[in-house]
Order: C-alpha cells, then structure tokens, then sequence
C-alpha cells in the first residue's frame, strides 16, 4: 500500500507543475514570458515535421478525440464480453475513461486556461489539462494493465506496452503539434491520466477481489 501510494504521488508531479505553470499563466504571480516562449519553441519545433507527419498526427489526435476514444472503448467492451473478461478489461479500461473525462471537465473549468493564440485548430473547451492526453493515458494505461494481467508471453507482453504506450504518447504530442495545448497541458494531463488510471484499477480490483473471495467463501459453505 505505501510504494502504491508514494506511485501515484510520484505520477501527480507533472500535473502539479502544470497547474503551477498554468496558474500562472492565468493570474501572472511571474513574469510568464520566458515560460510562454520555452512552450512556443517545442510547438514550432514540432511544426518542423510538416508536412511528412502532418496527416499522421491530424489522424492520431481524430483517434483522441471523444468520439474516436469512445469507440475504441466500446470495441473493447464488445471484444471482452465476448472473450469472457468483462469483469477484468472491458468494465474497468470503461469506467476509467468515464472518471478520467469527469475528471478533466472539472479540472477544465476550474483553471479556465485559455488555448495557445497560435493554435491552428480552432476548439472549444479551455486548454488545461489536456483531454486528449489525459483520457487516453487514463484507458491506455489501464488496457495495458489488464492485458498484462492475462497475457504471459514475453514477446506479446513487450508488445502490447510498447503500443499502448506510444499511442497516448503521440496523441498528447499531436496536440502540440497542432498548437491546440501547451505541453505544459500535455505532460499535466499524462500524470493526471496515470494517476487516474492505477489509482481507479488498484481500488477496482480491490472491491472485484473482495467480492470474489467472499462469493467463493458462500459457495464453499454451501456445498
């Protein structure tokens, strides 16, 4: 229980340094310049790939979107109802995508940042923290785990985390590189999403696993 915790504590540094970053973009405690054109630098960096990435991370970050998040989350749920592993992929990867969107509205409307003036997309919610990094990493992370849980293989194992890794990793970049986000909202909603992420399973598994001992304990004293 304390390495758990002191985890998720560690995974809470970088949203904690974005809040104080986007704070402080909100009510200027500090001169905010030098921060505001470190950010500007890794956005016009990141443009450097245009056009050869260009239409790799507008498709990456559709796939981030709500819609494209709530689907691979509902393929999820059918693929593990049909597997048989509802209960140990499909309901706890859904229901941490759900509390990490909750999450992240309130967080939106608490800090009320306002979107980079060199975005080239226009959108409608504030910028911090990044939804797009912070539901993906949430669900990623969270499939990843489960997974990993099931899958014994070597190979596949170093597959699957190198993939649902990476994923939410180039979406949060591709909200970068769009000028949609500060990377200070992207490396903010990746902790946050993290945290989110082991956080729920770790208590999920709790209830699933008591539940399961005390239903195995009526079973044995039944027959």
């Amino acid at each position: 229980m304390k390495k758990f915790n002191w985890f998720s504590l560690f995974l809470l540094l970088p949203f904690v340094l974005g809040l104080l970053i986007a704070l402080n973009d909100i009510f200027g405690f500090v001169n905010h310049a030098p921060i505001y054109a470190a950010e500007r630098s890794v956005f016009e960096a990141l443009r450097v790939l245009n056009p050869y990435f260009d239409t790799f991370l507008k498709v990456l970050t559709e796939l981030g979107d709500t819609i494209g998040l709530i689907s691979v989350v509902v393929v999820t749920l059918v693929a593990s109802a049909f597997a048989k592993r509802f209960f140990t992929v499909g309901l706890p990867c859904g229901l941490v995508a759900l509390v990490s969107r909750v999450i992240n509205v309130l967080a939106k409307m608490l800090t009320d940042r306002q979107r980079p003036d060199f975005k080239t997309l226009e959108v409608s919610e504030t910028s911090f923290p990044s939804g797009h990094a912070q539901n993906n990493m949430a669900f990623y992370l969270a499939l990843l785990i489960c997974l990993l849980l099931i899958v014994t293989a070597p190979k596949w194992r170093v597959v699957l985390t190198a993939l649902l890794i990476a994923l939410p990793t180039l979406i949060g970049i591709s909200r970068i590189y769009l000028g949609v986000h500060y990377i200070s909202d992207v490396c903010a909603g990746f902790g946050l999403g993290a945290f989110v992420g082991i956080t729920f399973l770790y208590a999920y598994f709790k209830v699933y696993n008591f539940i399961k001992e005390k239903r195995n304990a009526k079973n044995q004293i039944c027959s």
